[in-house]
């Protein structure tokens, strides 16, 4: 159902909610029972699009006054990725999910997250309400992930939505550039280090880079990664030469500038990097079986000079709305990278394109 203005309205009970939730996390019932129950959490999703739009509203003003270069943002989470959340843990409630709507603000200033947290907290007159705080500046994930979180509770005029909740993310430019590199090469590489999964070299990697970030920015070091700047780039840079990563950004980005605007969802890439002469080859093929074999051929190789991955058009898109203002851009994790380690140019897209 939707209002007069066109915002979805809630349709099913939470239990309802709930109930769906979990048939899909177990995968249990018919094809047909199963895409009910998917119709029932994508509306319960949906409902969060007006309480999200008021959050932001409301969070983007104290914000532009904390800092006029503030970028703000809200994204839907979704549908794929709160069923793959749902797969992982099939006894989770759809309904105590709160970033279903969620609002980002990034700084340049990593003191103004602070400043913008203090204001919303502080603020008079608001009828939404912060039900809860993650202060992940001063306890960093164990994935290296900083950031502060707010989540909101709505309370304001339109009934309908009452209680649904928001999650509003602050970061920095610097943290921001971290989650960025994160979700390419989750996207792009097969890997799953936002759930701090896969590769341990690979999730050792980006812990070091999130610890030598917080050395930069004054803020207290990942539990795991801890320790002398100098030995913590040391160990980065040595594992910068095993595993290629940011010719490897480079390379998604390169390929995303390429065909960022694709609107076959068939299309189906295989994107080959070159580590040693820095060339991306790009191989658009018909059909996802022939993509596969050709990615298996290259895999039997054993060449560890390229990496190769499989690319959907989809996964394209998919890049681009969980990150419509850094669409692929990876440009200030590889700079920061190069500050580190190479004390020289950066490795950029534009030479891999």
């Amino acid at each position: 159902m939707m209002t007069r203005m066109g915002w979805v309205t809630r349709q099913y009970s939470k239990t309802q909610v709930d109930r769906a939730g979990k048939q899909i996390g177990r995968g249990e019932g018919s094809t047909r029972e199963l895409s009910e129950a998917r119709d029932k959490v994508s509306n319960f999703r949906s409902s969060h699009a007006y309480p999200l739009f008021a959050v932001t509203v409301y969070v983007r003003r104290h914000a532009l006054a904390v800092n006029l270069d503030a970028v703000v943002a809200r994204r839907m989470k979704r549908l794929p990725t709160i069923i793959d959340k749902l797969e992982r843990h099939p006894n989770m409630n759809v309904t105590t999910m709160h970033d279903l709507g969620g609002c980002r603000v990034v700084f340049p200033d990593v003191t103004n997250i602070d400043e913008l947290a203090e204001r919303l907290r502080n603020a008079p007159r608001t009828m939404n309400a912060i039900l809860r705080e993650y202060d992940y500046l001063r306890e960093p994930q164990n994935t290296g992930y900083r950031g502060v979180h707010l989540v909101y509770e709505y309370r304001a005029s339109k009934g309908a939505y009452v209680g649904s909740k928001v999650e509003v993310q602050i970061r920095s430019d610097l943290q921001h550039a971290w989650a960025t590199a994160v979700e390419t090469m989750d996207l792009f590489g097969r890997t799953r280090l936002k759930y701090g999964e896969g590769d341990p070299l690979l999730r050792r990697y980006f812990l070091l880079v999130s610890s030598l970030m917080a050395v930069q920015e004054g803020l207290p070091q990942p539990t795991a990664a801890q320790g002398d700047a100098a030995d913590l780039r040391h160990e980065l840079s040595q594992l910068e030469s095993q595993l290629g990563i940011a010719q490897r950004l480079a390379g998604y980005e390169a390929f995303v500038r390429r065909f960022g605007s694709v609107r076959d969802r068939r299309s189906t890439f295989i994107l080959e990097l070159n580590r040693d002469t820095a060339v991306l080859t790009v191989t658009r093929l018909e059909n996802l079986r022939d993509a596969e074999a050709r990615l298996a051929a290259i895999e039997a190789q054993g060449d560890e000079t390229i990496d190769a991955v499989l690319v959907s058009a989809q996964k394209v898109s998919q890049l681009q709305s969980a990150y419509p203002n850094y669409f692929a851009n990876t440009t200030a994790f590889r700079q920061f990278l190069s500050d580190q380690m190479f004390e020289g140019e950066i490795i950029t897209a534009d030479a891999l394109s």
